[in-house]
This record gives C-alpha cells, sequence and structure tokens, in this order.
C-alpha cells in the first residue's frame, strides 16, 4: 500500500478486507485515495461508502455483459437483499431448472463473484464490491 502512494498505514488492513484483497480493486482504489485524498486512507473512510470507482464499473459491465442470462438472473435475485440466502430460497425465488440453477451457481462461484458460507444450511451471497455494482448498474 505504501509503494501505491497511501497513508495511515492503521487504515490499511480495513481497506484490504473492504475491497477483497483483490489486488486490482486495491489499485485502482488507492489511485482515487491519492488524487482525490492526498494519499489519506482515513480521508477516504470518512465518506463511509464502498466507492466503485470508474474503471471498476467498466471492468464489472463488461464482466456482468458476457454472464449468461441465467448467472445475470441469479446476481439479481440474490442483489435483493443484502444478506445470504439459502439454496432453497434462491431456487424458489427463480423458475430454473434444477441443472440451470446448479450449473449458474458454479459458474458464478468460479468467477469468484458467488461467496458461498456454510452455517447450519449452506448460504449464498455476492462479494460486497460486486452487490454494490448491481445494485446501481441502472443508475448510472
Amino acid at each position: 500500500m505504501q509503494n501505491l502512494g497511501l497513508k495511515d498505514e492503521e487504515s490499511w488492513v480495513k481497506l484490504i478486507e473492504l475491497y477483497e484483497g483483490n489486488p486490482v480493486y486495491l489499485k485502482d482504489i488507492a489511485i482515487l485515495i491519492k488524487k482525490i485524498f492526498l494519499g489519506k486512507v482515513s480521508e477516504f473512510f470518512t465518506e463511509n461508502t464502498l466507492h466503485l470507482t470508474e474503471d471498476m464499473k467498466f471492468r464489472f459491465s463488461e464482466l456482468f455483459a458476457r454472464l449468461t442470462p441465467i448467472e445475470q438472473e441469479i446476481l439479481l435475485e440474490l442483489s435483493k437483499l443484502n444478506q445470504p440466502r439459502s439454496r432453497e430460497d434462491l431456487r424458489q425465488a427463480l423458475s430454473l431448472s434444477s441443472t440451470d440453477f446448479i450449473n449458474g451457481l458454479e459458474s458464478l462461484n468460479k468467477r469468484f463473484l458467488l461467496k458461498i458460507l456454510e452455517s447450519e444450511k449452506i448460504l449464498f451471497n455476492l462479494s460486497p464490491i460486486f452487490r454494490e455494482y448491481i445494485i446501481n448498474m441502472g443508475k448510472d
């Protein structure tokens, strides 16, 4: 983070967690922080938002366009609630065959767009950054 010109070392862990440790996301957001907040990560955090840079939005837009309609449908359904969903709940909300549903989940998982959580039931959730993109997709 220091080599990207960021200050406030005590805030770096939070930044890394927020942007899922993804080097591309971190580089994009570091450039923004350096330009707008003069490298001060703590100042960036005063905005209290998960910010997507224009480069991130562009990449997500290209990625979303390459997804199958089934994958898009699954992502849109997952974005409706800001909480993990069980397979049964998700499947019930979608009118997909079992094969299409499972194949869609598998493909999204391979693309790192889907998080699988284990509790009493297996739960599915979106990457917070990609969820933010999907929620705001029609607003830009």
